[in-house]
Protein backbone atom coordinates (compact mmCIF):
# COMPACT_ATOMS: atom_id res chain seq x y z
CA UNK A 1 0.00 0.00 0.00
CA UNK A 2 1.10 3.55 -0.72
CA UNK A 3 0.53 6.67 1.36
CA UNK A 4 0.75 9.63 -1.02
CA UNK A 5 1.93 12.93 0.44
CA UNK A 6 3.40 16.27 -0.55
CA UNK A 7 7.14 15.90 -0.90
CA UNK A 8 10.02 15.80 -0.88
CA UNK A 9 11.04 14.06 2.32
CA UNK A 10 11.47 16.46 5.22
CA UNK A 11 8.25 18.43 4.79
CA UNK A 12 5.69 18.75 7.58
CA UNK A 13 3.38 16.57 5.48
CA UNK A 14 6.08 13.91 5.52
CA UNK A 15 6.37 14.26 9.31
CA UNK A 16 2.58 14.03 9.69
CA UNK A 17 2.46 10.90 7.52
CA UNK A 18 5.13 9.18 9.62
CA UNK A 19 3.36 10.18 12.82
CA UNK A 20 0.05 8.84 11.47
CA UNK A 21 1.56 5.51 10.44
CA UNK A 22 2.82 4.97 14.00
CA UNK A 23 -0.81 4.94 15.17
CA UNK A 24 -2.04 2.48 12.54
CA UNK A 25 -1.78 -1.31 12.05
CA UNK A 26 -0.83 -0.99 8.38
CA UNK A 27 1.99 -3.23 7.15
CA UNK A 28 4.38 -2.60 4.26
CA UNK A 29 3.38 0.99 3.60
CA UNK A 30 5.46 3.00 1.14
CA UNK A 31 5.52 6.79 1.37
CA UNK A 32 4.78 8.18 -2.08
CA UNK A 33 6.01 11.77 -2.52
CA UNK A 34 4.53 14.26 -5.00
CA UNK A 35 5.30 17.97 -5.57
CA UNK A 36 1.71 19.22 -5.97
CA UNK A 37 -1.72 18.82 -4.38
CA UNK A 38 -3.21 17.60 -7.66
CA UNK A 39 -0.62 14.87 -8.04
CA UNK A 40 -1.33 13.63 -4.51
CA UNK A 41 -5.05 13.41 -5.32
CA UNK A 42 -4.42 11.64 -8.61
CA UNK A 43 -2.13 9.10 -6.95
CA UNK A 44 -4.80 7.92 -4.52
CA UNK A 45 -6.61 4.93 -6.00
CA UNK A 46 -7.51 1.39 -5.04
CA UNK A 47 -6.20 0.56 -1.57
CA UNK A 48 -3.78 3.49 -1.53
CA UNK A 49 -4.45 6.47 0.73
CA UNK A 50 -3.39 10.12 0.79
CA UNK A 51 -2.57 12.79 3.35
CA UNK A 52 -2.78 16.57 2.88
CA UNK A 53 -2.73 19.65 5.16
CA UNK A 54 -6.16 21.06 5.99
CA UNK A 55 -5.75 23.73 8.67
CA UNK A 56 -2.99 25.67 10.36
CA UNK A 57 -3.43 27.21 13.78
CA UNK A 58 -2.00 30.60 12.73
CA UNK A 59 -2.89 30.84 9.06
CA UNK A 60 -6.24 29.05 8.87
CA UNK A 61 -7.54 26.57 6.32
CA UNK A 62 -5.54 25.44 3.30
CA UNK A 63 -7.61 26.53 0.32
CA UNK A 64 -5.71 24.21 -2.03
CA UNK A 65 -7.05 21.25 -0.05
CA UNK A 66 -10.57 22.60 0.54
CA UNK A 67 -11.12 23.46 -3.11
CA UNK A 68 -10.35 19.89 -4.11
CA UNK A 69 -12.50 18.37 -1.36
CA UNK A 70 -15.43 20.44 -2.63
CA UNK A 71 -15.84 18.12 -5.61
CA UNK A 72 -13.47 15.24 -4.81
CA UNK A 73 -14.62 11.64 -5.01
CA UNK A 74 -12.81 10.67 -1.81
CA UNK A 75 -13.63 9.59 1.73
CA UNK A 76 -11.78 11.04 4.70
CA UNK A 77 -10.85 8.28 7.14
CA UNK A 78 -9.00 10.25 9.80
CA UNK A 79 -6.88 13.21 10.74
CA UNK A 80 -3.70 13.98 12.63
CA UNK A 81 -2.36 17.21 14.12
CA UNK A 82 1.36 17.85 14.58
CA UNK A 83 3.32 20.80 15.98
CA UNK A 84 5.11 22.94 13.41
CA UNK A 85 7.89 25.48 13.75
CA UNK A 86 10.26 27.22 11.41
CA UNK A 87 13.81 28.48 11.26
CA UNK A 88 15.57 30.99 9.05
CA UNK A 89 18.74 30.29 7.08
CA UNK A 90 20.68 32.96 5.19
CA UNK A 91 24.03 33.23 3.43
CA UNK A 92 24.71 36.66 4.95
CA UNK A 93 25.90 37.56 8.44
CA UNK A 94 23.12 40.01 9.26
CA UNK A 95 19.36 40.09 8.69
CA UNK A 96 19.59 43.56 7.16
CA UNK A 97 21.67 42.15 4.29
CA UNK A 98 18.97 39.74 3.12
CA UNK A 99 17.86 40.66 -0.40
CA UNK A 100 15.62 37.71 -1.25
CA UNK A 101 13.81 35.18 0.95
CA UNK A 102 12.15 31.94 -0.11
CA UNK A 103 9.03 30.96 1.82
CA UNK A 104 6.26 28.41 1.28
CA UNK A 105 2.81 29.91 0.62
CA UNK A 106 1.27 28.83 3.95
CA UNK A 107 4.47 29.37 5.92
CA UNK A 108 4.41 33.04 4.89
CA UNK A 109 1.21 33.60 6.89
CA UNK A 110 2.74 31.97 9.96
CA UNK A 111 5.94 34.05 10.01
CA UNK A 112 4.63 37.58 9.48
CA UNK A 113 6.60 39.13 12.34
CA UNK A 114 9.91 38.07 10.83
CA UNK A 115 8.94 38.98 7.27
CA UNK A 116 7.66 42.40 8.27
CA UNK A 117 11.05 43.08 9.88
CA UNK A 118 12.68 42.59 6.45
CA UNK A 119 10.88 45.23 4.35
CA UNK A 120 13.62 45.45 1.74
CA UNK A 121 13.76 41.70 1.13
CA UNK A 122 11.94 40.29 -1.89
CA UNK A 123 9.62 37.44 -0.88
CA UNK A 124 9.66 34.50 -3.29
CA UNK A 125 6.71 32.18 -2.65
CA UNK A 126 7.22 28.45 -3.12
CA UNK A 127 4.96 25.39 -3.05
CA UNK A 128 6.97 23.52 -0.40
CA UNK A 129 9.23 24.30 2.55
CA UNK A 130 11.81 21.89 1.18
CA UNK A 131 11.69 23.61 -2.21
CA UNK A 132 12.42 26.86 -0.34
CA UNK A 133 15.51 25.17 1.07
CA UNK A 134 16.55 23.78 -2.32
CA UNK A 135 16.24 27.15 -4.04
CA UNK A 136 18.20 28.82 -1.24
CA UNK A 137 21.02 26.28 -1.50
CA UNK A 138 21.57 27.03 -5.20
CA UNK A 139 20.89 30.75 -4.83
CA UNK A 140 22.97 33.89 -4.67
CA UNK A 141 24.60 35.98 -1.97
CA UNK A 142 21.85 37.78 -0.07
CA UNK A 143 19.41 34.87 -0.24
CA UNK A 144 17.54 33.40 2.72
CA UNK A 145 14.81 30.84 3.33
CA UNK A 146 12.30 29.91 5.99
CA UNK A 147 12.42 26.14 6.48
CA UNK A 148 11.21 23.54 9.00
CA UNK A 149 13.02 23.98 12.30
CA UNK A 150 13.99 20.29 12.13
CA UNK A 151 16.11 20.97 9.03
CA UNK A 152 18.22 23.73 10.55
CA UNK A 153 20.85 21.34 11.89
CA UNK A 154 21.35 19.92 8.38
CA UNK A 155 22.37 23.26 6.87
CA UNK A 156 25.73 24.99 7.23
CA UNK A 157 25.28 28.72 6.59
CA UNK A 158 26.49 32.08 7.86
CA UNK A 159 23.25 32.94 9.66
CA UNK A 160 20.59 30.85 11.36
CA UNK A 161 17.63 31.95 13.43
CA UNK A 162 15.54 29.51 15.44
CA UNK A 163 11.79 29.47 16.03
CA UNK A 164 10.68 32.25 13.70
CA UNK A 165 6.95 31.45 13.66
CA UNK A 166 4.70 34.19 15.02
CA UNK A 167 4.10 32.15 18.18
CA UNK A 168 5.66 29.08 19.73
CA UNK A 169 2.35 27.24 20.02
CA UNK A 170 1.63 26.39 16.39
CA UNK A 171 0.24 23.25 14.77
CA UNK A 172 -1.19 21.96 11.52
CA UNK A 173 -4.05 19.50 11.04
CA UNK A 174 -3.84 16.97 8.21
CA UNK A 175 -6.56 14.77 6.73
CA UNK A 176 -6.13 11.18 5.59
CA UNK A 177 -8.35 10.02 2.74
CA UNK A 178 -9.00 7.09 0.43
CA UNK A 179 -10.41 6.82 -3.09
CA UNK A 180 -14.14 6.54 -3.85
CA UNK A 181 -16.80 9.07 -2.81
CA UNK A 182 -18.23 9.08 0.71
CA UNK A 183 -21.74 7.66 0.90
CA UNK A 184 -24.19 8.52 3.69
CA UNK A 185 -25.56 4.98 3.97
CA UNK A 186 -22.12 3.39 4.14
CA UNK A 187 -20.79 6.02 6.53
CA UNK A 188 -23.75 5.47 8.87
CA UNK A 189 -22.64 1.86 9.32
CA UNK A 190 -19.14 2.83 10.49
CA UNK A 191 -18.12 1.53 13.91
CA UNK A 192 -16.17 4.19 15.77
CA UNK A 193 -12.90 3.23 17.47
CA UNK A 194 -13.20 6.13 19.94
CA UNK A 195 -15.92 8.00 21.81
CA UNK A 196 -15.86 11.15 19.66
CA UNK A 197 -16.44 11.61 15.93
CA UNK A 198 -15.96 14.24 13.28
CA UNK A 199 -18.04 14.44 10.09
CA UNK A 200 -16.92 16.94 7.40
CA UNK A 201 -19.20 17.81 4.48
CA UNK A 202 -20.22 20.44 1.94
CA UNK A 203 -23.78 21.72 1.63
CA UNK A 204 -24.81 23.66 -1.47
CA UNK A 205 -28.14 25.54 -1.50
CA UNK A 206 -30.30 25.42 -4.62
CA UNK A 207 -30.76 29.20 -4.32
CA UNK A 208 -27.97 31.24 -2.71
CA UNK A 209 -29.35 34.76 -2.62
CA UNK A 210 -32.44 34.34 -0.49
CA UNK A 211 -32.50 35.51 3.16
CA UNK A 212 -32.21 32.88 5.86
CA UNK A 213 -30.50 30.11 3.86
CA UNK A 214 -27.63 29.59 6.29
CA UNK A 215 -29.99 30.05 9.25
CA UNK A 216 -32.16 27.25 7.90
CA UNK A 217 -29.18 24.91 7.40
CA UNK A 218 -27.87 25.56 10.90
CA UNK A 219 -31.35 24.91 12.29
CA UNK A 220 -31.16 21.25 11.27
CA UNK A 221 -28.06 20.75 13.42
CA UNK A 222 -29.31 22.86 16.32
CA UNK A 223 -32.56 20.89 16.46
CA UNK A 224 -30.58 17.63 16.58
CA UNK A 225 -28.20 19.03 19.24
CA UNK A 226 -25.20 18.45 16.94
CA UNK A 227 -22.19 20.70 17.38
CA UNK A 228 -20.70 22.53 14.39
CA UNK A 229 -17.02 23.29 14.89
CA UNK A 230 -16.41 24.73 11.40
CA UNK A 231 -18.56 26.83 9.08
CA UNK A 232 -17.02 28.30 5.91
CA UNK A 233 -18.34 29.43 2.55
CA UNK A 234 -16.53 28.66 -0.69
CA UNK A 235 -17.47 29.71 -4.22
CA UNK A 236 -18.73 26.85 -6.36
CA UNK A 237 -17.04 28.43 -9.40
CA UNK A 238 -20.19 27.80 -11.45
CA UNK A 239 -20.86 31.54 -11.49
CA UNK A 240 -20.27 34.58 -9.31
CA UNK A 241 -22.29 34.68 -6.10
CA UNK A 242 -22.93 30.93 -5.84
CA UNK A 243 -21.42 29.36 -2.72
CA UNK A 244 -21.16 26.08 -0.85
CA UNK A 245 -20.87 25.79 2.92
CA UNK A 246 -18.10 23.65 4.36
CA UNK A 247 -19.08 22.22 7.75
CA UNK A 248 -17.45 19.99 10.33
CA UNK A 249 -19.81 18.28 12.75
CA UNK A 250 -18.53 16.96 16.06
CA UNK A 251 -20.23 14.67 18.56
CA UNK A 252 -20.10 11.38 20.44
CA UNK A 253 -20.89 7.87 19.31
CA UNK A 254 -24.38 8.03 20.85
CA UNK A 255 -25.26 10.71 18.28
CA UNK A 256 -24.40 8.61 15.24
CA UNK A 257 -28.00 7.81 14.37
CA UNK A 258 -29.24 11.38 14.77
CA UNK A 259 -26.32 12.67 12.71
CA UNK A 260 -27.15 10.59 9.67
CA UNK A 261 -30.88 11.12 10.07
CA UNK A 262 -30.20 14.87 10.02
CA UNK A 263 -27.92 14.66 6.98
CA UNK A 264 -30.51 12.59 5.14
CA UNK A 265 -33.17 15.19 5.93
CA UNK A 266 -30.91 17.91 4.52
CA UNK A 267 -30.69 16.10 1.17
CA UNK A 268 -34.38 16.86 0.55
CA UNK A 269 -33.64 20.59 0.29
CA UNK A 270 -29.90 20.88 -0.35
CA UNK A 271 -27.06 19.24 -2.22
CA UNK A 272 -25.12 17.35 0.45
CA UNK A 273 -21.57 16.22 -0.32
CA UNK A 274 -20.37 14.09 2.61
CA UNK A 275 -16.62 13.72 3.03
CA UNK A 276 -16.30 11.24 5.87
CA UNK A 277 -17.15 10.09 9.37
CA UNK A 278 -14.29 9.05 11.62
CA UNK A 279 -13.14 8.81 15.21
CA UNK A 280 -11.10 11.62 16.78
Amino acid sequence: MKLSVLGPEGTFTDAAAKAYLKTQPYANVTLDYHPTFDQVYQAVSGDNIGLLPLENQLDGYVSATLQRLQTAAVTEIGEITIPVDFGLVANVDNLSKIKRIYVQFKTEGQCQKLLSSLPSAQIITTSSNMISLEKFQVGDLGDAAIIPQSQLAEVSVALKQNNVADQADNSTRFIIFKANPANLVELSQTSLTAERFKAPLFITPAVNDQPGTLYDILGYFAKADLNLITIMSLPTKSKLGVYSFYLEVSGNRNQQEVLFTTLQELTSSYQVHPLGYYAV
